[in-house]
């Protein structure tokens, strides 16, 4: 057995765990030979750290327990130097996820769908009952048009509409008062919300966060016009007298690409 398949048995035999899944760069369209596995371990309760690290332990040289900044998981490197991020994700909370945006329409600030991808594009390497298998089938169906307009809507409310804190007048602020941390943390913003837009629009499951021209081009049927150009200019003009003006460019011709 290669290592995948070894910690796919090894975890398997742990009762609590319903599913593994292979995702991420792995089984994306867009990948190179820098990319992690990311194997996804869904359980009915915590798999306790002592069972995760006799398992990977018994597979790999170097392992590190718990230490993922953003999801419960951990890592192990093989001896081909090949890396391996185990998350952890509980069959309650995958549900809610898939309930809140999938069933329930609820559109977030940026990256609205891509747990929804995360979960549509997963190789699945163990499925005990058929649970993961169902709701993949599910998050294949069509993309609910009430789903895309409410991240059309909300987002493009955040980057520019009536508010008084909208992103681009939180920009314009920081601009004014030279704080560059906060130019770069505003445009940063807009970004994830124009991209969330630009998928959304084209009824395509976001992604995440690398690669997003590439994916925008290669998925996307139609893009607003200068699109490269104006997100160039944007990242180019922080901390310049053109911030302010590349980023009204940019929000002017994504409106001017949904009218």
């Amino acid at each position: 057995m290669n290592d995948l398949e070894r910690i796919t048995s090894g975890f398997s035999l742990l009762p609590m765990v319903e599913a593994v899944a292979l995702s991420g760069s792995r089984t994306c369209m867009i990948n190179d030979s820098d990319s992690d596995y990311d194997i996804y371990v869904y359980s009915s309760e915590p798999v306790p750290p002592e069972r995760r690290e006799e398992i990977l332990s018994g597979i790999f040289p170097s392992v590190s327990i718990s230490c993922s900044p953003f999801e419960e998981g951990d890592e192990a490197a093989g001896e081909d130097g090949s890396v391996y991020d185990l998350m952890y994700r509980s069959l309650e909370w995958t549900e809610r996820e898939v309930d809140d945006v999938w069933r329930k329409h609820n559109a977030r600030l940026g990256y609205t769908t891509c747990f929804i991808h995360n979960i549509s594009t997963s190789e699945i390497l163990f499925d005990r009952n058929g649970w993961f298998s169902a709701l993949q089938a599910e998050t294949h169906g069509n993309y609910p048009e009430t789903l895309r307009e409410r991240i059309i809507g909300k987002n493009l409310s955040i980057i520019d509409g009536e508010g008084k804190a909208t992103f681009m007048i939180q920009a314009a602020l920081a601009w004014k008062r030279c704080d560059i941390v906060s130019m770069n943390h505003r445009l940063a913003a807009i970004l994830a919300s124009v991209f969330d837009i630009i998928f959304a629009y084209s009824r395509i499951l976001h992604p995440g966060e690398k690669k997003l021209m590439e994916y925008a081009h290669l998925l996307c049927g139609k893009l607003p016009e200068n699109f490269d150009e104006d997100i160039r200019n944007a990242i180019e003009s922080i901390g310049d007298e053109n911030y302010v003006p590349a980023l009204e460019k940019l929000v002017s011709d994504l409106r001017a690409f949904l009218d």
